[in-house]
C-alpha cells in the first residue's frame, strides 16, 4: 500500500495504490491524514482512541469513496479527532461501507480540507486498485 501527494493549481490530492478494495480505503483516510493533518499515527495513540463505527452507502464505487473521505473530514471538523480503521470491509454488490476502528485527538492542522472531489477523480478495481482523488481546501 502506498499514497502519494499531487499538486493541483487550486486543490490538493492524493493518489493510492492497495492490493484489494477494502485496503485501497483504509490507505485512502491515511492518505487524507497525511496531506491536511500531517498526523503519523503511533499504536499508543490507536490503544487510547474510543471505539467509533462508520455504515456508508453509495451507488456506486465513486460515491462510495467521496462519501468514504468527506465522513472522515466531517469527524474532523466536528469532534477534532481522526477515524482510524481497524477494520474495513467494502461490498461490491451493495456499495456497502462498514469500518469499525478508533477516534484519536489530533493536534495539528497542514491545512483544511473542505471536501473530497468528483472533479478529477480516478478510481478502479482491476488489475489492481487505484485511486486519483482531489481535495476542495
Amino acid at each position: 500500500m502506498v499514497w502519494k501527494e499531487i499538486e493541483h493549481t487550486a486543490d490538493v490530492g492524493f493518489e493510492v495504490d492497495a492490493l484489494s478494495l477494502d485496503e485501497l480505503f483504509k490507505e485512502a483516510a491515511f492518505a487524507l491524514y497525511g496531506v491536511c493533518y500531517g498526523n503519523t499515527l503511533s499504536d499508543e495513540n490507536i490503544h487510547d482512541g474510543s471505539r467509533y463505527t462508520i455504515l456508508l452507502d453509495g451507488i456506486d464505487l465513486e460515491e462510495l469513496v467521496v462519501s468514504w473521505l468527506n465522513e472522515l473530514i466531517y469527524i474532523y471538523e466536528k469532534h477534532r479527532m481522526l477515524f482510524i480503521p481497524l477494520t474495513l470491509v467494502v461490498r461490491k454488490n451493495t456499495w456497502h461501507l462498514e469500518a469499525d476502528g478508533v477516534l484519536v485527538k489530533s493536534h495539528s492542522v497542514r491545512m483544511s480540507a473542505k471536501a473530497a472531489t468528483y472533479g478529477g477523480l480516478v478510481i478502479y478495481e482491476e488489475p489492481k486498485p487505484f485511486l486519483r482523488i482531489f481535495l476542495d481546501v
